[in-house]
């Protein structure tokens, strides 16, 4: 149990590898639990299309942190699922961007759902305070995620 000193003034750096390893050990665990009808990979690939909109190949590749070949293959399997389209960039008439169709979108919402249906047992579980905490909890992730990201340094370019 954290000494009140360390829950009001916590070790950032100590936070941040508890929030990134906890995080990614809860993703795994709904993937596990969950019968979605859809390969990890193309549902992490779809919804970072989605939080995207309209985006390159590269764009993908370098959001989900993967090879351009990885995100060109993830894209195929999109396009012949009919969950995403390839059209032409508007900026760039030698650039293609891809786009979530409304059956992909689809497939992401049922996929969300259906995540969530499997932890419901477990958060059935957890008492009324302890669910507080995880919509604080939220609200302070979104926070995270929205803020301005720091200036690269000089050696990031």
């Amino acid at each position: 149990m954290p000494t009140n000193r360390a829950a009001t003034n916590p070790d950032q750096k100590q936070l941040a590898i508890d929030l990134l390893v906890t995080t990614a050990r809860f993703t795994r665990l709904a993937a596990r639990e969950t019968s979605m009808g859809m390969p990890t990979a193309l549902w992490r690939a779809l919804a970072q299309l989605s939080d995207l909109g309209p985006a390159r190949v590269s764009d993908l590749a370098a959001a989900d942190r993967s090879s351009q070949p990885s995100a060109s293959l993830l894209v195929q399997g999109l396009v012949e699922r009919g969950w995403a389209q390839r059209s032409a960039d508007p900026n760039d008439g030698r650039a293609v961007r891809i786009v979530v169709t409304e059956a992909g979108q689809a497939a992401l919402d049922r996929a969300c759902s259906a995540a969530a249906e499997a932890l419901l047992p477990r958060l059935a579980r957890l008492d009324a305070e302890t669910l507080h905490a995880l919509v604080e909890g939220i609200a302070a992730i979104d926070l995270v995620l929205s803020s301005d990201p720091p200036a690269p340094g000089p050696d990031q370019g």
